[in-house]
Protein backbone atom coordinates (compact mmCIF):
# COMPACT_ATOMS: atom_id res chain seq x y z
CA UNK A 1 0.00 0.00 0.00
CA UNK A 2 2.94 2.24 0.45
CA UNK A 3 4.16 1.93 -3.06
CA UNK A 4 0.82 2.86 -4.30
CA UNK A 5 0.64 5.98 -1.87
CA UNK A 6 -1.04 5.24 0.93
CA UNK A 7 1.48 6.16 3.79
CA UNK A 8 -0.09 5.20 7.41
CA UNK A 9 -1.04 8.05 10.12
CA UNK A 10 -0.53 10.53 6.87
CA UNK A 11 -3.54 9.28 4.75
CA UNK A 12 -4.47 6.15 6.06
CA UNK A 13 -5.57 4.45 9.25
CA UNK A 14 -5.19 1.03 9.96
CA UNK A 15 -7.76 -0.61 12.10
CA UNK A 16 -6.12 -4.34 12.74
CA UNK A 17 -7.61 -6.79 15.15
CA UNK A 18 -6.83 -10.49 15.57
CA UNK A 19 -8.62 -13.93 16.30
CA UNK A 20 -5.08 -15.44 17.65
CA UNK A 21 -5.82 -18.45 16.15
CA UNK A 22 -9.07 -19.16 17.34
CA UNK A 23 -11.68 -18.97 14.77
CA UNK A 24 -14.86 -18.75 17.57
CA UNK A 25 -13.53 -15.36 17.82
CA UNK A 26 -13.94 -13.92 14.42
CA UNK A 27 -17.41 -12.92 13.97
CA UNK A 28 -17.34 -10.82 17.09
CA UNK A 29 -13.92 -9.20 15.40
CA UNK A 30 -15.51 -9.09 12.59
CA UNK A 31 -18.15 -6.94 14.00
CA UNK A 32 -16.24 -4.97 15.97
CA UNK A 33 -14.74 -3.51 13.17
CA UNK A 34 -17.94 -3.13 10.86
CA UNK A 35 -19.03 -1.01 13.71
CA UNK A 36 -16.35 1.35 13.44
CA UNK A 37 -17.59 2.52 10.25
CA UNK A 38 -14.21 1.65 8.14
CA UNK A 39 -14.10 2.96 4.37
CA UNK A 40 -12.88 -0.88 3.23
CA UNK A 41 -12.69 -4.16 5.21
CA UNK A 42 -9.55 -5.98 4.48
CA UNK A 43 -8.66 -9.53 4.89
CA UNK A 44 -7.27 -13.09 3.49
CA UNK A 45 -8.00 -16.47 4.29
CA UNK A 46 -11.94 -18.13 3.62
CA UNK A 47 -13.23 -18.03 7.38
CA UNK A 48 -12.35 -14.54 8.00
CA UNK A 49 -14.10 -13.57 4.25
CA UNK A 50 -16.79 -15.29 5.21
CA UNK A 51 -17.20 -13.53 9.19
CA UNK A 52 -16.87 -9.97 7.60
CA UNK A 53 -19.07 -10.58 4.71
CA UNK A 54 -21.91 -12.27 7.34
CA UNK A 55 -21.37 -8.66 8.98
CA UNK A 56 -22.03 -6.30 6.26
CA UNK A 57 -23.20 -5.80 2.97
CA UNK A 58 -22.16 -2.48 2.26
CA UNK A 59 -18.89 -2.07 3.67
CA UNK A 60 -16.30 -2.90 0.22
CA UNK A 61 -14.23 -6.26 1.58
CA UNK A 62 -11.30 -7.03 -0.58
CA UNK A 63 -9.69 -10.02 0.14
CA UNK A 64 -5.92 -11.85 -0.70
CA UNK A 65 -6.60 -15.91 -0.79
CA UNK A 66 -9.83 -16.86 -0.81
CA UNK A 67 -10.58 -20.64 -1.84
CA UNK A 68 -13.78 -20.70 -4.43
CA UNK A 69 -15.74 -17.43 -3.41
CA UNK A 70 -18.01 -17.99 -5.95
CA UNK A 71 -18.82 -21.17 -4.17
CA UNK A 72 -18.53 -19.45 -0.67
CA UNK A 73 -21.29 -16.92 -1.78
CA UNK A 74 -18.93 -14.01 -1.58
CA UNK A 75 -19.27 -13.40 -5.39
CA UNK A 76 -21.86 -14.08 -8.33
CA UNK A 77 -19.03 -15.08 -10.71
CA UNK A 78 -15.25 -14.21 -10.68
CA UNK A 79 -15.53 -11.35 -13.46
CA UNK A 80 -18.67 -9.62 -12.34
CA UNK A 81 -18.64 -10.15 -8.36
CA UNK A 82 -21.85 -8.13 -8.00
CA UNK A 83 -21.55 -7.52 -4.17
CA UNK A 84 -19.37 -5.77 -1.57
CA UNK A 85 -16.92 -8.08 -2.28
CA UNK A 86 -13.61 -8.93 -4.67
CA UNK A 87 -10.18 -9.55 -4.28
CA UNK A 88 -7.77 -12.70 -5.09
CA UNK A 89 -8.88 -16.12 -5.57
CA UNK A 90 -6.53 -19.00 -4.42
CA UNK A 91 -5.69 -21.79 -6.86
CA UNK A 92 -4.34 -24.15 -3.61
CA UNK A 93 -6.25 -27.45 -3.64
CA UNK A 94 -6.09 -27.96 -7.24
CA UNK A 95 -2.34 -28.41 -6.99
CA UNK A 96 -2.45 -31.65 -4.76
CA UNK A 97 -1.87 -33.84 -7.38
CA UNK A 98 0.88 -31.82 -8.75
CA UNK A 99 2.66 -31.77 -5.36
CA UNK A 100 1.75 -35.63 -5.07
CA UNK A 101 3.48 -36.09 -8.70
CA UNK A 102 6.32 -34.36 -7.43
CA UNK A 103 7.19 -36.09 -4.49
CA UNK A 104 7.33 -39.65 -6.68
CA UNK A 105 9.44 -38.24 -9.04
CA UNK A 106 11.88 -37.37 -5.67
CA UNK A 107 11.27 -40.79 -4.08
CA UNK A 108 10.06 -43.37 -6.88
CA UNK A 109 9.98 -46.33 -4.67
CA UNK A 110 7.44 -44.75 -2.57
CA UNK A 111 4.75 -46.65 -1.63
CA UNK A 112 2.94 -45.18 1.31
CA UNK A 113 2.16 -41.38 1.81
CA UNK A 114 0.02 -39.54 4.63
CA UNK A 115 -1.93 -36.51 4.00
CA UNK A 116 -2.89 -34.26 6.41
CA UNK A 117 -6.80 -32.98 6.62
CA UNK A 118 -8.47 -30.80 8.57
CA UNK A 119 -12.66 -31.87 8.09
CA UNK A 120 -15.32 -29.39 6.62
CA UNK A 121 -12.79 -27.26 4.77
CA UNK A 122 -12.64 -26.47 1.08
CA UNK A 123 -9.25 -28.40 0.85
CA UNK A 124 -11.25 -31.74 2.57
CA UNK A 125 -13.77 -31.66 -0.18
CA UNK A 126 -11.53 -33.00 -3.25
CA UNK A 127 -7.87 -32.45 -2.66
CA UNK A 128 -7.38 -36.07 -1.02
CA UNK A 129 -9.02 -37.72 -4.50
CA UNK A 130 -6.55 -34.92 -6.49
CA UNK A 131 -3.43 -36.82 -4.23
CA UNK A 132 -5.07 -40.43 -4.66
CA UNK A 133 -5.37 -39.90 -8.35
CA UNK A 134 -1.63 -38.45 -8.67
CA UNK A 135 -0.40 -41.07 -6.76
CA UNK A 136 -1.64 -44.02 -9.10
CA UNK A 137 -2.21 -47.58 -8.04
CA UNK A 138 1.73 -48.02 -6.56
CA UNK A 139 1.20 -45.90 -3.35
CA UNK A 140 -1.01 -46.41 -1.14
CA UNK A 141 -2.90 -42.80 0.49
CA UNK A 142 -3.48 -42.36 3.61
CA UNK A 143 -5.76 -39.32 5.19
CA UNK A 144 -5.12 -38.55 8.56
CA UNK A 145 -7.49 -36.31 10.09
CA UNK A 146 -6.78 -32.76 12.45
CA UNK A 147 -9.65 -31.74 14.68
CA UNK A 148 -9.53 -28.89 16.82
CA UNK A 149 -5.88 -28.46 15.48
CA UNK A 150 -4.71 -31.46 17.49
CA UNK A 151 -1.69 -32.31 15.11
CA UNK A 152 -0.38 -34.95 17.66
CA UNK A 153 -3.06 -37.34 17.15
CA UNK A 154 -2.89 -37.04 13.23
CA UNK A 155 0.76 -38.22 13.46
CA UNK A 156 0.11 -41.05 15.82
CA UNK A 157 -2.19 -42.49 13.17
CA UNK A 158 0.24 -41.86 10.30
CA UNK A 159 3.18 -43.47 12.64
CA UNK A 160 0.72 -46.41 12.89
CA UNK A 161 0.37 -46.46 9.32
CA UNK A 162 3.97 -46.83 8.47
CA UNK A 163 3.69 -43.68 6.21
CA UNK A 164 7.38 -42.54 4.13
CA UNK A 165 6.15 -38.73 3.88
CA UNK A 166 3.86 -36.53 4.50
CA UNK A 167 1.74 -34.42 2.60
CA UNK A 168 -0.04 -31.04 4.01
CA UNK A 169 -3.25 -30.31 2.39
CA UNK A 170 -3.95 -26.47 1.31
CA UNK A 171 -5.40 -25.13 4.37
CA UNK A 172 -4.32 -22.04 6.74
CA UNK A 173 -3.98 -24.00 9.70
CA UNK A 174 -0.42 -26.11 8.69
CA UNK A 175 1.02 -22.58 7.46
CA UNK A 176 0.68 -21.46 11.11
CA UNK A 177 1.67 -24.96 12.59
CA UNK A 178 4.31 -25.33 10.38
CA UNK A 179 7.18 -25.76 13.17
CA UNK A 180 5.36 -28.69 15.27
CA UNK A 181 4.14 -30.74 11.74
CA UNK A 182 8.03 -30.56 11.07
CA UNK A 183 8.75 -31.17 14.22
CA UNK A 184 6.47 -34.27 14.37
CA UNK A 185 7.25 -35.63 10.92
CA UNK A 186 10.90 -34.97 11.95
CA UNK A 187 10.68 -37.54 15.09
CA UNK A 188 8.96 -40.28 12.61
CA UNK A 189 12.00 -39.24 10.07
CA UNK A 190 9.64 -38.69 7.29
CA UNK A 191 9.60 -35.65 4.57
CA UNK A 192 7.23 -33.32 4.27
CA UNK A 193 5.78 -31.65 1.35
CA UNK A 194 4.10 -28.04 2.00
CA UNK A 195 1.46 -26.41 0.06
CA UNK A 196 3.13 -22.72 0.58
CA UNK A 197 6.70 -21.81 -0.22
CA UNK A 198 6.59 -20.63 4.10
CA UNK A 199 6.80 -24.58 4.53
CA UNK A 200 9.86 -25.33 2.61
CA UNK A 201 11.56 -22.47 4.05
CA UNK A 202 10.71 -23.51 7.45
CA UNK A 203 12.38 -27.10 7.01
CA UNK A 204 9.46 -29.13 4.59
CA UNK A 205 11.50 -31.07 1.68
CA UNK A 206 9.61 -28.98 -0.97
CA UNK A 207 6.67 -26.74 -1.50
CA UNK A 208 4.69 -26.41 -4.75
CA UNK A 209 2.21 -23.15 -4.96
CA UNK A 210 1.00 -19.89 -5.76
CA UNK A 211 3.15 -17.09 -4.30
CA UNK A 212 1.17 -15.59 -1.65
CA UNK A 213 3.27 -12.08 -1.85
CA UNK A 214 1.77 -11.75 -5.37
CA UNK A 215 -1.52 -12.60 -4.11
CA UNK A 216 -1.30 -9.71 -1.14
CA UNK A 217 0.13 -7.36 -3.71
CA UNK A 218 -2.88 -8.05 -5.91
CA UNK A 219 -5.49 -7.52 -3.51
CA UNK A 220 -3.39 -3.81 -2.75
CA UNK A 221 -4.22 -2.97 -5.90
CA UNK A 222 -7.93 -3.77 -5.75
CA UNK A 223 -7.76 -1.69 -2.67
CA UNK A 224 -6.19 1.27 -4.18
CA UNK A 225 -8.95 0.89 -6.33
CA UNK A 226 -11.89 1.17 -4.28
CA UNK A 227 -10.37 3.66 -2.10
CA UNK A 228 -10.05 6.02 -5.10
CA UNK A 229 -14.08 5.46 -5.75
CA UNK A 230 -14.13 2.23 -7.58
CA UNK A 231 -16.93 -0.27 -6.47
CA UNK A 232 -16.68 -3.68 -5.27
CA UNK A 233 -19.36 -5.22 -7.61
CA UNK A 234 -17.22 -4.14 -10.69
CA UNK A 235 -14.00 -5.20 -9.98
CA UNK A 236 -12.98 -8.72 -11.57
CA UNK A 237 -11.93 -11.37 -8.69
CA UNK A 238 -8.27 -12.58 -10.33
CA UNK A 239 -6.46 -15.15 -9.75
CA UNK A 240 -2.98 -16.46 -9.19
CA UNK A 241 -0.67 -16.58 -12.31
CA UNK A 242 2.97 -17.50 -10.86
CA UNK A 243 3.06 -20.70 -9.08
CA UNK A 244 6.96 -21.34 -7.51
CA UNK A 245 8.17 -24.78 -6.80
CA UNK A 246 10.92 -24.59 -3.83
CA UNK A 247 13.04 -27.23 -2.96
CA UNK A 248 15.48 -27.80 0.74
CA UNK A 249 18.07 -29.41 0.23
CA UNK A 250 19.47 -28.83 3.30
CA UNK A 251 16.39 -31.19 4.72
CA UNK A 252 16.74 -33.69 2.20
CA UNK A 253 20.39 -34.21 3.21
CA UNK A 254 19.27 -34.54 6.70
CA UNK A 255 17.06 -37.36 5.51
CA UNK A 256 19.50 -39.15 3.55
CA UNK A 257 17.28 -38.39 0.22
CA UNK A 258 18.94 -37.44 -3.27
CA UNK A 259 16.71 -34.89 -5.32
CA UNK A 260 16.99 -36.24 -8.58
CA UNK A 261 18.36 -33.46 -11.05
CA UNK A 262 15.27 -33.85 -13.30
CA UNK A 263 13.37 -32.34 -10.39
CA UNK A 264 16.06 -29.33 -9.08
CA UNK A 265 16.15 -27.98 -12.82
CA UNK A 266 12.14 -27.59 -12.52
CA UNK A 267 12.74 -25.29 -9.20
CA UNK A 268 12.46 -21.52 -8.78
CA UNK A 269 14.49 -21.47 -5.77
CA UNK A 270 16.96 -24.08 -4.21
CA UNK A 271 17.72 -23.58 -0.33
CA UNK A 272 20.64 -25.29 0.55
Amino acid sequence: MRELGWIEGRNVTYDRVYAEGNPARLPDLAGELVARRPDLLYTTPNAEALALAAKTRSIPIVFGAVTGPVELGLARSLARPGGNATGVANIGSELGGKRMQLLKQVLPNLRRVGVLVVPNTPSAMNEPQLIGQAAGTGVEVMAAYVKDGELGTAFASLAQGQVEAVLMTHTPIFVRQRKRVLELASKLRIPVIGHRSEVAEAGALLSYSSILLEQIRASARIADKILKGATPADIPIEQPTKFELVINLKSANALGITVPQSVLVQADRVIE
